[in-house]
């Protein structure tokens, strides 16, 4: 997940969450740290950066992408402290004092005007002391217990990845609601509540709440997939009105160029779109072809009008020109980071299932399936249309040629789908 994203879940974040970072680079442990101040900056908490053995450097160039930490410092809605500042004043890392520390800066903050408490510390470093797996276990047991939910305090708690066994990671884990992992925020489906190990039967527990989380999970998705979802909706939309912007302009240039080639791209989409449906493609499926069938013509804008409106034979030069339409229609879309999904439809909607096509004489199912739908709904609209060098067919002429073809130029499934169930005798 981008930088960007990552900020935008991260805005989520209130105070009661209680988070960890797993990381294995000092890059991606800086960025999701500026993600996380930045968005508490900018909704005017207080916060506090603990450096462990990354460098601060790192951090404040991220965190500059997003607000002005210089401002922020001089303020005091920013403090950058070492882990000798914060952490272990005296030389020893005390879980107890450094949890009334918290109560009291989250009091401060409040009293200071600001909405919250925030603060992200890395304390891998606590290792280095006599049980200090221990030391750190008894710090996060004690945030659980005492802060969140009783002091107006968000954390990320950091954690290099490089430093734990696989059984600390795991019960770093588990004592952590929230989980930030390869720049995703994700509710916890392994978080444990604190209890007192002395009166509870563990495992008994650790069952029961497993069985909660099952049922939490199932009956309602996170928070943070929520606005994932929200989110990835809300981009498909921008991208399908973006895509029909575009192929509304695409079809006002056929219009302009060709009467005829406009509005036959229309009714070629529109029985494409008939077929699709009626073969019980996907929606989505159904909706590529069919705005692939608005602009499968797209290229014969770049081929001269009288040789597309001659009522003469046409020579093999201007044929082969004709032809070229299909590549020039594909050059063109697949341009378009925002079109190059039916830039391959276009260009093979003339390939026949003998091989006998053009442009690139592909063959039976190795023509996508939406390119010999195009080709057949092209060809029955061609067929019942007046054309320059010919007078339209009936509809149950256009119809049996279809059938006489079928199997050489035309998927017989296809026209058989398009006659019987499209409804057009």
């Amino acid at each position: 997940m981008s930088f960007s994203n990552t900020l935008k879940e991260l805005k989520l974040i209130g105070a009661g969450d209680h988070m960890v970072l797993l990381y294995d680079n000092e890059v991606y442990n800086a960025e999701i740290s500026a993600a996380y101040i930045g968005s508490r900056i900018i909704r005017n908490e207080k916060c506090i950066y603990i450096a462990g053995d990354d460098d601060p450097e790192l951090l404040i160039e991220k965190l500059n992408m997003i607000i002005d930490v210089t401002d922020a410092l001089s303020k005091g809605q920013l403090s950058i402290l070492s882990q000798n500042d914060a952490y272990s004043k005296d030389g020893h890392f005390n879980p107890d004092s450094m949890i009334a520390m918290l109560k009291v800066l989250s009091l401060e903050a409040i009293e200071n005007g600001y909405k919250a408490f925030a603060i992200t510390g890395e304390i891998s470093w606590v290792l280095k002391y006599e049980s200090g797996f221990d030391k750190i276990m008894d710090y996060e047991f004690k945030l659980n217990s005492e802060i969140f939910g009783n002091y107006p305090v968000s954390a990320i708690c950091r954690y290099s990845l490089n430093k734990f066994s696989s059984e600390m990671i795991k019960n770093i884990i588990e004592v952590h609601p929230i989980i930030i992992w390869e720049g995703q925020i994700h509710d916890n489906p392994f978080y444990f509540d604190v209890v007192d190990t002395n009166v509870v039967n563990m495992h008994a527990y650790q069952v029961a709440s497993m069985l909660k989380t099952i049922k939490t999970f199932t009956n309602t998705k996170s928070r943070f997939h929520h606005e994932m979802k929200e989110k990835e909706n809300e981009n498909q939309l921008l991208q399908m009105n973006l895509m029909r912007n575009i192929i509304v302009s695409l079809t006002s240039l056929l219009e302009i160029h060709d009467e005829y080639t406009k509005d036959h791209s229309e009714h070629v989409a529109k029985v494409a779109r008939m077929i699709a449906s009626a073969m019980g493609l996907s929606q989505e499926e159904v909706s590529k072809i069919y705005f692939a069938g608005l602009v499968h013509d797209v290229g014969k804008t770049v081929i001269p009008h009288d040789i597309i409106n001659k009522k003469d034979k046409l020579t093999e030069e201007e044929f082969e020109l004709i032809q070229k339409h299909a590549y020039y229609g594909y050059e063109a879309l697949s341009k378009s980071e925002a079109l190059n999904f039916i830039a391959e439809l276009v260009l093979y909607h003339h390939e026949r299932i003998d091989g006998k096509g053009y442009p690139t004489q592909k063959s039976g199912k190795d023509i996508p399936l939406g390119a010999r739908i195009l080709c057949v709904a092209d060809a029955y609209d061609a067929m019942v249309n007046d054309r320059p060098y010919r007078k339209a067919l009936t509809k149950n002429e256009a119809l049996t040629e279809l059938r006489r073809c079928k199997g050489t130029q035309f998927d017989e499934n296809i026209v058989e789908i398009f006659i019987s169930k499209v409804g057009l005798e």
